[in-house]
């Protein structure tokens, strides 16, 4: 199907598909009845049981070795995501699906700022000033009308969700001789140990098991896969322009199916954080274009 694509169309089309797939994440969080603890476990025992069978296809007979071969780091990034995920999940549920996405969007910069910070990169003055209005654009929208109880514990969790996956970002970049794809298999099923001993089953609903099982064993295996292997064959500036997607369309399905309207705060805010996000990425690339030897 792809094979009279140039690698960067290649890399486009999987990549963004890979978006797209996972953009109902909120709304199908928001469309479940249960608590916080319980969608946790469910979504993430069904997505490392999904992920568990993508990786036995892509390793074969390699696969008991995949996972051995994490090391340290790997067990690292599976403690991450179980974090991660947990304050994902309890952000979506405690504000709106836009707040979240748009508080998210900013991990590249908190990425920027942990390698800063911890590896002794050095980070140019074009990303200094992204990372400030990025922070203008978040603190605008953490200042709206709190159209849900708890909102601001909401906007915490989503920033915490941020951190974390730019520090799994910042390990992934720094051990980028290692695989650990694995990791995120754990990560699920460690989130699953876990929280088993506070789910309550009666509370969880068929069509709730629904939406967990298309959610965690379908969708958000499938996205993973595939914006696994399109940055293959894209830069990391074209990579982070595609991931804008699903600020855009999953508050949007929300807005859709729920009626959630995002308040103007939050709306001005979001605008400064993805416009922020663009911008920054056609720059590097455009760096990227004219100092092809280096990385941008």
């Amino acid at each position: 199907m792809f094979s009279s694509f140039s690698n960067q169309a290649k890399g486009l089309l999987i990549t963004g598909l890979g978006v797209l797939v996972i953009s109902p994440d909120g709304l199908l969080v928001r469309l479940i009845s249960t608590d916080v603890l319980t969608i946790s476990f469910w979504r993430g025992l069904f997505y490392s049981t999904g992920m568990l069978v993508l990786l036995v296809l892509y390793y074969r007979k390699r696969v008991v070795e995949a996972f051995f071969n994490i090391g340290i780091p790997g067990l690292w990034m599976a403690t991450l995501y179980f974090l991660g995920n947990l304050s994902f999940i309890y952000s979506l549920t405690h504000t709106t699906v836009a707040n979240t996405l748009f508080i998210i969007s900013t991990t590249p910069f908190f990425a920027a700022l942990i390698a800063w910070l911890f590896l002794k990169q050095k980070v140019d003055r074009r990303t200094w000033i992204a990372i400030s209005a990025a922070s203008a654009g978040i603190a605008i929208i953490c200042s709206g009308k709190n159209v849900m109880p708890d909102a601001h514990l909401g906007n915490l969790a989503g920033l915490v969700a941020a951190f974390t996956l730019a520090v799994s970002f910042t390990l992934v970049a720094h051990y980028r001789d290692r695989d650990l794809l694995p990791s995120f298999v754990l990560g699920g099923f460690l989130m699953a140990l876990v929280l088993e001993p506070f789910v309550l089953p009666s509370q969880t609903t068929d069509r709730d098991l629904l939406y967990l099982f298309l959610m965690g064993f379908i969708m958000l295996p499938v996205a993973a896969t595939m914006m696994f292997l399109g940055p293959k064959y894209i830069s990391a500036p074209e990579v982070g322009l595609l991931m804008l997607l699903e600020s855009v369309f999953g508050p949007l399905w929300v807005w859709i199916m729920l009626k959630e309207q995002p308040g103007n705060l939050t709306l001005l805010g979001g605008t400064i954080v993805i416009a922020t996000l663009a911008v920054h990425s056609v720059l590097a690339m455009k760096k990227a274009s004219a100092f092809p030897g280096k990385r941008p």
